[in-house]
């Protein structure tokens, strides 16, 4: 009996040691307020569309240029408007409506009608997390 609970006790001892050493560093993801930076957002999304629009390495590279100039004009406005939600959302919607027009130009209007439908499903899908999260249905 005795064994057995120094054995209990050296377990629990052992874990407690283990949990309180550091994890390995993470390397950084140059973005000082943590997450990706616009460029690394860009190239994520570029890669997405490219597969799920079938694009050409030209259409690609256009398509990653235009998504990391609307990135980075976006972050620069967000900072600008220090805050401001309703001057933020003004940006981000003149950011998207002159994004829209460019997209134009690189896709086929197939290629675009598909990601306009993509996009309608990512919304759709955001706003059911919104509303799940409100009402605490998280599954």
């Amino acid at each position: 009996m005795i064994k057995t609970l120094a054995l209990v006790a050296a377990l629990g001892f052992t874990a407690a040691a283990h949990a309180q050493t550091t994890p390995a560093a993470q390397p950084p993801l140059n973005n000082p307020a943590g997450g990706r930076t616009p460029e690394q957002q860009a190239q994520a999304q570029a890669g997405r569309l490219a597969k799920e629009l079938n694009l050409s390495p030209e259409q690609q590279t256009q398509l990653l240029q235009l998504l990391t100039t609307q990135r980075q004009e976006t972050q620069a406005a967000i900072q600008q408007a220090g805050g401001n939600r309703r001057a933020m959302g003004q940006a981000m919607r003149a950011g998207r409506d002159k994004f829209d027009g460019q997209l134009k130009t690189v896709l086929t209007p197939d290629q675009y009608t598909k990601y306009q439908q993509l996009m309608a499903q990512r919304r759709e899908m955001m706003r059911e997390r919104r509303q799940g999260m409100a009402t605490g249905d998280l599954d």
